[in-house]
């Protein structure tokens, strides 16, 4: 069966309203806000209401996906939510959003968890669902990491905040997907234990409520993963679609640190003006970060027809991949 030439139709994004500030981490643990700085990038998060979750966000960023598609719900043929924090381990947040786009039935709806690398692998595996046979599908990021942080770790808390992006993909005549991969290899620096069923199981010693289980990272060694992971994804993706560094218009990496960004960029031999970065307003969203930062590109007039642009993501696992798009 041949490929159809597949490509992005249509963008969406979702960040709660409530804002978290540096000067409030202030409060929280000992740290300042000109440090966070320094370190980071990061000026201000987003954090989920009471009533808002992985599914509700995601909801609301694939209904901007699909109207900037043009693409009815009725028409989607798959359904990936890219997600580290679901509200439930099943049934698949995925198949909730299904529900809520009023299309329970019509399509095939899964989750996929692969770290902050989420949303390149859900974009790889749906490009393939639908190549083969020119469909359409909705694929997305949304992570409320939140309320997977210890906010008295000062490791973590300072990193991480909420959001949601979407695409949808399909046959294109303009723009496409040229190349693509995702790899992963074990490294346990960052990580998030579950504590679901040792305190019931009579086959377990019993364990203490108190060992609450949040996300854990050594940052030192995680940044130093992160550095490498663009540093190998870059001339790898650059290599299987044969063209150069010079070739590539823009570059969207995961925005987990200011400084991974510098160092894609001074790699990749691409401007700072060519790198997008919102890492100072949201943080690290987790699955959400590389199709937020893509939305926002688009809405702001950075990508234009015909620009090479490569999405580059890295998370724990560790997985990392990248996506080369023509747009």
């Amino acid at each position: 069966m041949s490929q159809q030439q597949i490509g992005i139709l249509g963008t969406g994004a979702y960040v709660p309203e409530a804002v978290l500030t540096n000067q409030y981490l202030e409060t929280l643990v000992e740290t300042s806000a000109q440090w966070i700085v320094e370190r980071s990038g990061i000026h201000e998060r987003r954090i989920a209401a009471p009533e808002e979750d992985a599914v509700s966000m995601g909801v609301a960023a694939a209904r901007q996906a699909l109207a900037a598609a043009g693409i009815g719900p009725e028409q989607l043929s798959y359904i990936i939510l890219g997600t580290n924090t679901p509200a439930h381990f099943f049934p698949a947040g995925a198949i909730r959003i299904q529900e809520e786009l009023g299309i329970g039935g019509e399509a095939a709806a899964f989750d996929l968890q692969a770290g902050c690398c989420g949303f390149n692998y859900a974009l790889y595996v749906g490009e393939r669902l639908v190549a083969a046979e020119g469909k359409y599908a909705l694929v997305i990021g949304s992570d409320v990491c939140s309320r997977f942080t210890d906010w008295t770790d000062r490791a973590t808390c300072l990193l991480f905040g909420d959001g949601a992006g979407a695409v949808v993909i399909g046959p294109s005549r303009q723009g496409r997907i040229i190349k693509s991969f995702i790899a992963s290899k074990l490294n346990e620096n960052l990580f998030c234990e579950s504590e679901f069923s040792k305190e019931v199981s009579p086959f377990l010693p019993p364990q203490s409520h108190a060992a609450k289980h949040f996300l854990r990272m050594d940052g030192p060694e995680i940044f130093k993963f992160a550095v490498n992971a663009v540093k190998m994804s870059i001339p790898r993706v650059l290599e299987m679609a044969g063209i150069t560094r010079e070739e590539i218009d823009y570059l969207i990496i995961h925005q987990g640190n200011y400084r991974i960004l510098e160092a894609g960029a001074k790699f990749a031999r691409v401007p700072m003006d060519k790198v997008f970065v919102n890492i100072h307003k949201y943080g690290n969203t987790s699955a959400a970060s590389v199709p937020i930062a893509l939305h926002e590109a688009l809405q702001e007039g950075k990508i234009k027809p015909g620009d090479k642009v490569v999405l580059i993501s890295f998370g724990a696992g560790a997985t990392w991949g990248a996506t080369l798009i023509e747009w």
